[in-house]
């Protein structure tokens, strides 16, 4: 059914969340619209709460019961006056279902009609579209319901390994699995199945040619009501982990101006050829290089994407304005040779994440967030300071845009907006982002999908100078913000004595520094041990730093949040650092780098830890399948338990050979980080019954 325009939009409600929502109630709030926020209970306190006009609870914490339910949605929209529904990306912005019903209510629907939808929201049925469209395929086979693993296996050969899988009604990464060999298809298949049907509702999936080296690039389209198409260039997303996009930027900087005019003209033939209305991405691979370069149809995003704003930024146009506009009935607000784009611009999504640690997600506390002084980045988030990072959902944080008249000033400002902004509390992937920014590959321009796999190092990287001057910051404001009086330090002796000394570790690392630091004759000496040296505390190595320079220049309490400044100079360098202390958690704040340290105990703790031990969750989250029982022998990575938890799949596995002695979970069960799922006995020490 063709969605009736309306008359001029008074009140949106915005069917998201996080920063997405933010986004929307900003430009509606800048054209005289009022906005709507839904939210669940861990969303209570979100900013993009308190900033619409109207909140709606919806009660209950998971997305199926929240975000996804299209009846307490419909009812919040009526409950509330508004007159249009914004559904942001993912939950239900690619349902044609709920565009179906959001008209039937009487509606606007902020989105494209539910049929353009419906021909792109099935990957299979889209390649066929795209072929008639004239789009170049990659080669690919789709996958029936009830094939016979025999036929599975000979399509895959088909189709030529390594081979990609691909859940046919979602995206972001959902039920995607590469396979490099045939051993491996089958364990693949059933994984994507069971991931894409928890993600989407729905387990088909479909295979195609895998394109290592490839880059992805896609480009965006805007459709209206009376028959205009447009483009509005191209965005580059080929830096991906586990194929969901870390950074994008606009416009691409390895295509042929060939390749870019096909990568143009084949998106806006495919939104034509389905009358296309509203935002939308076409996204394509593209292969090789100069005149060789090839271009393959991806998929079609019937919605507005996360990166948008890189565009936005080249453009100097405001995309959510624009579907308002059309979802008003009003034509383009520009023809496309009135579309020009100026500059580069850059965008990283900032997680709660650890990528040295498969990217696990993190959640907890952010104490603090905001941008570094003078900084020149955009930064559209779902974030302030006191917000809790659940497990429910995504772990993105924000998007943080950089923009200038070049690549590598993009670049710049974005790792400078980076590096400068405070951010305080659960491991996040900042500094792998700052790492990737400054790498030549990158700033070269070798951005293909491979590039994470083959640059682990960008994943963990090492900052030594900064890791000195900032664990002698730590000891130092640890000693005068545990000090009885601010005039007299800890430690302090009028007769000569052994030194001071802080024990603390790098979040993220192993290693225990000490600082020892004589106050006497000012010198400052640093160790890095595998454990913390409690016996004799000076009978180990230690390098000494004679040219360090700290002075102390503040100490602060306000609401159990201690802070202090210290100014700290090595080599002739000198650097000021803010400490802030959070419990035993210590960050610190530079302007050109940050850190966070774990202090630890002066002294040896002997109180003895009676806790159980057994393979246990790493993260919280739902559990999603139990792949073992009682009485079952297992070998060491054998996997044991799947656990769901933001959006991604974790497999629990055993870390010996054992035997189970019970299993702790069940599938449907929601558990905290460090559950234990099963009990563990020696190999045929189980009393078998008679």
């Amino acid at each position: 059914m063709a969605m009736t325009p309306r008359s001029r939009i008074r009140r949106i409600l915005i069917a998201n969340r996080g920063e997405i929502a933010s986004r929307v109630i900003r430009t509606a709030g800048s054209l005289g619209i009022q906005t709507v926020a839904v939210h669940s209970d861990p969303d209570a306190a979100a900013p993009y709460v308190g900033q619409a006009d109207r909140s709606v609870r919806l009660a209950g914490t998971t997305s199926t019961e929240t975000y996804l339910d299209v009846a307490r949605i419909l009812d919040a929209a009526a409950a509330s006056g508004a007159d249009a529904v914004h559904p942001g990306y993912g939950f239900l912005s690619e349902n044609a279902g709920f565009a179906r019903a959001v008209a039937a209510a009487g509606l606007t629907w902020i989105g494209p009609t539910p049929e353009s939808i419906e021909a792109m929201a099935l990957k299979v049925e889209a390649k066929r579209i795209a072929k008639a469209a004239g789009v170049p395929l990659v080669p690919g086979a789709e996958l029936a319901d009830g094939t016979a693993d025999d036929d599975l296996l000979a399509i895959a050969d088909s189709v030529g390994y390594p081979v990609l899988i691909k859940a046919s009604a979602g995206g972001g990464g959902k039920g995607m699995r590469i396979v490099t060999s045939r051993d491996d298809l089958l364990s693949s298949l059933q994984s994507a199945r069971r991931e894409a049907a928890s993600s989407f509702g729905d387990g088909t999936v479909f295979i195609e040619r895998y394109l290592s080296g490839a880059r992805h690039v896609e480009v965006q389209v805007f459709g209206d009501v009376h028959g205009n198409v447009v483009h509005l260039f191209e965005r580059e997303c080929s830096i991906q982990r586990r194929h969901q996009k870390v950074i994008e930027e606009a416009p691409s900087p390895g295509v042929t101006e060939a390749t870019r005019s096909l990568l143009h003209e084949s998106a806006v033939a495919l939104a034509r050829t389905i009358g296309y209305v509203g935002a939308g991405t076409v996204e394509f691979m593209v292969f090789g290089q100069g005149a060789d370069q090839e271009c393959f149809f991806l998929e079609m995003n019937t919605r507005l994407q996360v990166e948008h704003p890189v565009t936005e930024e080249i453009t100097g146009l405001d995309l959510v304005a624009w579907q308002i506009a059309v979802a008003q009935g009003e034509s383009l607000p520009l023809t496309q040779d009135e579309i020009t784009a100026t500059g580069h611009a850059i965008e990283a999504r900032l997680y709660a994440e650890d990528p040295a640690r498969d990217y696990l997600p993190a959640s907890g506390t952010i104490h603090q967030f905001r941008p570094g002084s003078g900084s020149a980045v955009r930064i559209d988030s779902g974030v302030r300071d006191g917000s809790v990072i659940s497990p429910y959902y995504d772990p993105m944080l924000a998007k943080v845009i950089g923009r200038g008249a070049t690549r590598d000033i993009a670049a710049g400002v974005l790792a400078a907006g980076l590096s400068g902004m405070t951010l305080h509390g659960p491991v996040t992937n900042r500094e792998a982002l700052v790492a990737i920014l400054g790498s030549a590959e990158f700033l070269s321009g070798e951005t293909t999908t491979s590039f994470l796999d083959e640059h682990p190092e960008l994943l963990a990287p090492i900052a030594k100078d900064d890791d000195l001057r900032h664990a002698v910051a730590v000891a130092q404001a640890s000693a005068a913000l545990d000090a009885p009086d601010p005039l007299v330090p800890i430690g302090w002796r009028n007769v000569p004595g052994v030194p001071e000394f802080v024990h603390m570790r790098r979040r993220g690392s192993d290693l225990v520094t000490t600082v020892l630091t004589d106050v006497l004759v000012h010198s400052v000496s640093v160790a890095h041990t595998e454990a913390v040296p409690y016996g004799d505390v000076f009978a180990f190595d230690t390098e000494t730093i004679a040219d360090v320079v700290v002075h102390l220049q503040y100490t602060t309490r306000d609401g159990g949040v201690d802070a202090a400044g210290v100014e700290v100079g090595v080599g002739g360098v000198a650097a000021h650092c803010r400490v802030t202390r959070y419990g035993d958690e210590v960050f610190v704040d530079d302007g050109l780098h940050s850190s966070a340290w774990i202090v630890l105990p002066r002294f040896a703790d002997h109180t003895g830890d009676a806790a159980g031990h057994g393979p246990a969750t790493s993260v919280p989250g739902t559990i999603t399948a139990v792949l073992v029982r009682a009485g079952d022998e297992v070998t060491a990575g054998q996997a044991l338990v799947v656990l769901e938890a933001m959006k991604m799949e974790h497999t629990i596995r055993a870390d010996v050979d054992a035997e189970v002695a019970r299993v702790l979970v069940e599938v449907g069960q929601s558990v905290d980080a460090h559950t234990v799922v099963a009990e563990f006995v020696e190999p045929g020490s189980m009393e078998v019954p008679a």
